[in-house]
């Protein structure tokens, strides 16, 4: 296994749509996947992601559409002859095999020497640190160790590409970020063009080089996790992508004002429906700084202590609520007012994005 697989290849979809009787699971999805990215497909559960991984994949066939790997048209070939790589969130793992069997069955399907599936194993196990394991069953790892070896198998034979449904759901918070961190690690190794499937935001943020939100059958957006979180394009990824509060904004000549009170914009272009405001980008007004920031009055209702954060939960003047999100410094802490009593929140221009609603 080289440091960069030489197999991995990009992926197109164009025009794909799958309908299950009168529903319709994908809407005309069109999407470049580059040569060696990790892409992630992100949405709530029935958006539609798992079925494009599985059109993919080659366990559903699209209503209409094709599918490309490199120049190759993938859309009728069989899923035992598209040599990808598969992990499961079950892990599918055989029971009466041990860890050495496992990560060796894809191996002896295709009919490598002996003497070669013994190097490869041990290299793929090396991989996810699991070579002391090769003679143990499959009942005697543990969640984790489950999740590596299925990794191992699914890389082992260099596949053109590598699928992951949701392999980490099954996993406590602890260990599912430790392997958020190896399997990225893994795939900066060897390269393989990855397509991920998740519904966790931040795990799709923290692993991704692209993240791809579908609703209702459609891609919403495509974009770095960054410009993903910071410019959504529309309330729907607004709202699912972090916390966030929605708040009704009205256009005033070229720009835009909020409750009567004209906003400034930072650089970024600002067009639609509703201010977009995260709890961590919100701040205490800090005098002379007015010409940089937008300012929100409003009283405290309650402070929720969360370990390394507060969570302050704020009513403006105008009713709506917002949510403030600030570290347990002391000097941070001293700062808010008791409940009940008036508080001035600053939103630096550059953090005031302006998204329009979703359309679906």
């Amino acid at each position: 296994m080289s440091a960069v697989s030489a197999k991995s290849e990009p992926i197109r979809f164009e025009g794909v749509s799958k309908r299950f009787g009168t529903f319709t699971a994908l809407d005309d999805v069109s999407l470049e996947i580059g040569s060696g990215e990790f892409l992630t497909l992100l949405g709530p559960s029935g958006s539609g992601k798992t079925t494009l991984l599985m059109v993919l994949a080659g366990f559903t066939r699209a209503t209409s559409g094709r599918v490309l790997v490199g120049n190759e048209d993938m859309t009728r070939v069989p899923p035992h002859k598209r040599d990808f790589g598969m992990v499961f969130q079950n892990y599918a793992l055989f029971p009466h095999m041990d860890v050495f069997g496992n990560v060796a069955y894809p191996l002896k399907l295709r009919g490598v020497a002996k003497a070669e599936i013994g190097t490869r194993v041990r290299r793929a196990l090396d991989l996810v640190q699991l070579s002391h394991l090769a003679d143990r069953g499959v009942d005697q790892l543990s969640g984790g160790q489950k999740q590596r070896i299925a990794l191992a198998r699914a890389i082992v034979f260099e596949p053109r590409v590598l699928l992951m449904d949701e392999p980490l759901s099954a996993l406590d918070k602890n260990l599912r970020e430790q392997m958020q961190i190896e399997i990225r690690n893994l795939h900066e190794t060897l390269g393989i063009t990855t397509v991920y499937v998740t519904h966790d935001q931040r795990e799709a943020l923290t692993m991704s080089d692209r993240v791809v939100v579908i609703d209702a059958g459609r891609v919403v957006q495509v974009d770095t996790p960054r410009a993903i979180y910071e410019r959504p394009a529309d309330s729907f990824v607004a709202d699912f992508i972090g916390e966030s509060t929605l708040l009704p904004v009205e256009r005033n000549g070229r720009g835009f004002s909020f409750a009567g009170m004209p906003l400034r914009l930072g650089e970024a272009a600002a067009n639609g429906d509703f201010l977009v405001v995260r709890p961590e980008k919100l701040g205490f007004h800090d005098p002379g700084t007015e010409e940089e920031v937008n300012l929100f009055d409003g009283s405290l209702q309650q402070v929720v202590y969360q370990g390394e954060t507060l969570l302050a939960q704020i009513r403006l003047a105008n009713g709506l609520p917002v949510t403030l999100r600030l570290s347990t410094r002391r000097e941070m802490m001293a700062r808010l007012p008791e409940i009940g009593a008036p508080i001035t929140l600053a939103l630096h221009r550059d953090d005031t994005v302006i998204v329009p609603e979703h359309r679906k």
